[in-house]
């Protein structure tokens, strides 16, 4: 007769220990992982006080094995409690931790483990001063550019450790709050992360995809008929105690730009008698290229007539801008209230420039001329200074045959323009 098959305990197993007047349960070799050294497995058994608390122990072993299997009993207690507490710990990054161990293991060697954004702000802007120690550096102008937009940056960022810096928790939350001028600091963002690659600061940069898409270009502003001349006429009349009528025929018929390049000019850049304008490489603001223009008849007509032929263009700065706005103010772009305080002004930046590179392209319809005319080296930097439109063709044949009213007709020809 066969012998009935003996059914299986309960598991775990709950026993009463005399010796020790405690309870023990006993998962036996179910759920142990095999020795290594030995082959064998390890029989798992824990102890308690009370049976109420070997049974509620039993219960939650019984509840693992069915919801982890196996699985579940491979961390000891204390690996346990370890993943706990660093489960609690990344609760607030929204990230696995797996996903952190493995963040651990790319970036805790790096030589930027320890570096805040703030220290790659600074480390890059002493690359920029050994640059230029060694000539090979960027211009004043574009140093002053990354200072601001760095500074800026550094501002928002400084204490971020580099290796945490987030595109989606950092950047975007700021470009928001930047609007349009947000692509320019994004560019620089990249300018930076990819300087930190190029180091091996950090593996990769954090910056998503590449620069977004430049929002599509406005035609600049430029002078109207009536405001260009009303300016060439008021600088005519006042030159003698503003002496502004060089700077405005060199903003407006040469396209200097006046707050990087007219200042490094003096009467011995201009030749009135070859008709010519040179500017050194050194004097260019933005660009390296120094170049020769040619002076527009007109404008060498107007030249000639200055007051004052020796010296720098311009007076110091303060002085320069005090009689800048009296100008502007006669030729109707500022307006001041009873209180003396300007209420209204219209000039916008570079308007003068922009109206000279529009008029050079209306009269020559070539690109190449308006890119060595201003300086410029490509078509997307030229397009922020055309704005050719209906009817600027035989305005820009009038703009380039201007000349100067006789002292007895200045007053009718302001009041007819």
């Amino acid at each position: 007769m066969p012998r009935k098959k003996k059914q299986d305990k309960e598991w775990p197993v709950i026993r009463y220990n005399k010796f020790r007047n405690n309870w023990i349960v006993d998962a036996g070799t179910r759920v142990s992982e095999v020795d290594p050294k030995t082959g064998t497995k390890k029989r798992d058994r824990q102890y308690c006080k009370t049976r109420e608390e070997a049974e509620t122990l039993a219960q939650q072993l019984k509840t693992k094995l069915k919801n982890q299997g196996i699985r579940g009993f491979r961390l000891t207690p204390e690996q346990q409690i370890d993943a706990e507490k660093a489960l609690k710990i990344i609760e607030p990054l929204k990230v696995s931790l797996t996903e952190a161990v493995e963040f651990y293991v790319e970036y805790h060697q790096s030589v930027g483990s320890e570096m805040t954004f703030g220290d790659l702000v600074d480390h890059f802007r002493k690359k920029l001063e050994e640059d230029r120690a060694k000539g090979e550096g960027v211009k004043d102008r574009t140093l002053q550019d990354y200072d601001s937009r760095h500074g800026k940056l550094k501002s928002y960022f400084g204490s971020v450790p580099l290796i945490m810096f987030s595109y989606s928790k950092d950047w975007e939350p700021l470009s928001r709050q930047l609007g349009r001028s947000s692509r320019r600091y994004e560019n620089h963002l990249r300018i930076l992360f990819n300087y930190a690659v190029e180091k091996e600061f950090i593996k990769s940069t954090p910056m998503k995809g590449k620069l977004s898409k430049a929002p599509k270009l406005k035609k600049p502003a430029i002078l109207n008929e009536s405001e260009w001349r009303n300016l060439l006429l008021s600088a005519i009349t006042t030159d003698k105690e503003l002496n502004l009528l060089s700077f405005v025929v060199l903003t407006l018929y040469m396209g200097l730009r006046p707050e990087s390049e007219v200042p490094n000019l003096t009467w011995k850049n201009i030749n009135l008698k070859t008709g010519k304008l040179f500017i050194d490489d050194d004097a260019t603001g933005k660009s390296d290229l120094g170049r020769t223009l040619v002076i527009p008849k007109c404008a060498l007509n107007l030249l000639k007539i200055c007051k004052k032929k020796t010296g720098p263009i311009i007076k110091p700065t303060n002085a320069h801008r005090r009689d800048w706005d009296t100008l502007r103010e006669m030729a109707g772009f500022i307006v001041r209230n009873k209180a003396g305080k300007i209420s209204k002004n219209t000039w916008t930046h570079d308007v003068a420039r922009h109206t000279a590179g529009t008029m050079v392209y209306a009269s020559t319809q070539s690109k190449e001329s308006v890119r060595a005319f201003l300086g410029h080296t490509n078509d997307v930097t030229m397009r922020h200074y055309i704005n050719h439109g209906e009817g600027i063709d035989e305005e820009a044949e009038r703009f380039f045959s201007f000349t100067a009213p006789l002292p007895d007709q200045i007053g009718e020809a302001v009041k007819s323009a």
